[in-house]
């Protein structure tokens, strides 16, 4: 089965990996392992399974992302980017590329929703732009969300009608919160307004092409937007209701949106209660290769496909059921390991204690070492003796034996 959409996928530019420093100092945020497997591999099985081909997958990266475009050139359609490009002006570049009405992901959503019900339900609803909303189970006693989950201390408020339309948006950051406003002829759309404080956004829209269009000109008038989901979206959502505006939106006399003529600019949202997590941070990142690690009925599907490899290590080792050991990683005598995740080719040496910590591929901690709750990125080194709790090391970074560290980034 092929679908009639085209995905977009934003592959990460020089800035996408901010809030996850110093994972992605010279590292492509795309290429961050999920239980030992890039997460951008996760969005094509995802993207396949609801029918999607190489021609109908764009992936939008920097040339200095080249690692990314050998790993997934099979899969997908690669486009380059200006170095300097926001998600918008990513989009913009690529204009040309998209062809039809297109789904737009940012590399770092995972998610377990069917895509096909998300499309099904923009088509159905004759929707501009659908957006995928994540609904967290709320703590009964607290009332809100548990601490594991998406929202953390920056949050979106978002107004939603009681017909799925998206009424208003807004982050917890903005600097105007104290005096939310929302149009008159906003509130007048719909019979009502639920308010919920349990809503995440995966950052996961679906879109007509118009949208694009609409896009190009917001740009023409001297509006300076460049990020979708910061500027663009929080813009047309606030005006959707403006004639200005939906008169900027010019439809074609023949071809694909000729029977779009009469339709009104909408913004709906299609909320899921099946998995979905943003990795834009490192708590949620941790977080997920934590989930991954789940096994059985309680496992997450979209992790279940992550190959576990057997490997040999001595009698003497204990290594917790949860654990994930990446192939050709070498263990040494009277290592304990729990819940954690080893990478490829990694050496740990003798009497190491590992818990709840990321290791990531080709790397080396030597013996007698203590790593807790730590990320240890590709090609990192620990030497003999160093205890670390709480750090993240970046990719080739190394630590002088015998050191007691808490707390830390470590860069090379």
């Amino acid at each position: 089965m092929q679908v009639k959409y085209q995905a977009v996928i934003l592959g990460g530019g020089q800035q996408a990996g901010n809030m996850l420093f110093p994972l992605c100092q010279d590292y492509s945020k795309s290429l961050l392992p999920i239980c030992n497997k890039p997460m951008i591999l996760y969005q094509l099985d995802v993207l396949e399974s609801a029918g999607f081909i190489p021609q109908d997958i764009l992936i939008l990266i920097t040339k200095n992302h080249q690692v990314v475009a050998d790993l997934v050139q099979r899969r997908a359609e690669i486009f380059y980017v200006s170095d300097n490009s926001d998600s918008g002006s990513a989009l913009l570049e690529a204009h040309e590329k998209i062809k039809k009405d297109f789904i737009l992901l940012s590399c770092d959503s995972m998610i377990g929703a069917n895509i096909l019900n998300l499309l099904d339900f923009h088509y159905s609803t004759k929707a501009t732009i659908t957006c995928l909303i994540k609904e967290e189970d709320l703590d009964k006693k607290q009332g809100r969300a548990p601490i594991s989950c998406n929202l953390n201390e920056s949050f979106d408020i978002m107004f939603v009608g009681s017909d799925y339309s998206l009424l208003h948006i807004s982050n917890s950051d903005d600097d105007d919160q104290d005096n939310l406003s929302v149009s008159r002829n906003v509130l007048l759309s719909c019979e009502s307004i639920q308010i919920m404080t349990n809503l995440f956004d995966t950052h996961i829209y679906v879109c007509q092409y118009e949208v694009l269009e609409l896009y190009q000109k917001l740009i023409k008038q001297v509006i300076d937007i460049q990020n979708w989901k910061e500027e663009f979206l929080p813009y047309i959502i606030k005006h959707q209701k403006n004639l200005n505006l939906l008169n900027l939106i010019t439809k074609k006399e023949q071809g694909l949106f000729h029977e779009r003529k009469q339709q009104q600019f909408s913004i709906k949202v299609f909320i899921t209660q099946d998995y979905a997590r943003r990795l834009n941070n490192i708590k949620d990142y941790q977080q997920a290769n934590y989930e991954s690690m789940i096994k059985g009925n309680k496992g997450i599907p979209l992790y279940q496909s992550v190959q576990d490899f057997q490997i040999q290590y001595p009698p003497d080792a204990r290594i917790s059921p949860d654990t994930v050991i990446g192939e050709g990683t070498r263990i040494g005598n009277k290592v304990i390991i729990q819940r954690s995740i080893i990478g490829k080719n990694c050496t740990i040496g003798d009497h190491v204690k590992i818990s709840n910590s990321i290791i990531m591929k080709n790397v080396v901690i030597n013996s007698n070492c203590l790593i807790q709750h730590c990320i240890l990125s590709n090609e990192s080194a620990v030497g003999h003796g160093t205890e670390l709790n709480k750090c993240n090391l970046g990719n080739l970074a190394s630590i002088e034996p015998n050191q007691k560290l808490v707390d830390e980034c470590i860069i090379r």
